[in-house]
């Protein structure tokens, strides 16, 4: 299994990819790896953070009861979400990665995002 790295105002956490369940958006992920993009806060859905992706994909691995520690794409959105607490997400996301390290870093993140806006986050391979 994969693993990929997100560091954000100096946090770092991992996730594992879900290769077996979502292989073709892993493999667009990996494809595109060290990438350097913006977090923004979800505005609506609770306690989301999203991240820019350059790519589009259909649905793969469909899930829409998410928990703290999931992470989805938007399908044709360019977007990775990133589940850090309670959130009702608007749709149904491809399901493609766990955070297995410091999800609490990533909802210091998202706290912070609602503060700031935007924050620049590093994805890389783990």
């Amino acid at each position: 299994m994969s693993a990929i790295r997100f560091i954000c105002e100096g946090e770092v956490f991992e996730a594992d990819l879900l290769e077996d369940d979502a292989p073709r958006i892993c493999g667009y992920i990996r494809s595109v790896l060290p990438l350097d993009s913006t977090m923004v806060h979800a505005k609506f859905a609770g306690e989301e953070t999203i991240v820019m992706v350059p790519f589009f994909a259909e649905q793969e691995n469909g899930k829409t009861d998410v928990v703290a520690g999931d992470i989805g794409y938007y399908p044709g959105r360019q977007t990775l979400c990133l589940f850090y607490g309670e959130t009702k997400p608007f749709g149904e996301v491809s399901y493609v990665a766990r955070v297995r390290s410091n999800l609490e870093g990533l909802a210091r993140c998202g706290r912070r995002l609602l503060e700031t806006g935007h924050l620049p986050v590093r994805m890389e391979r783990a």
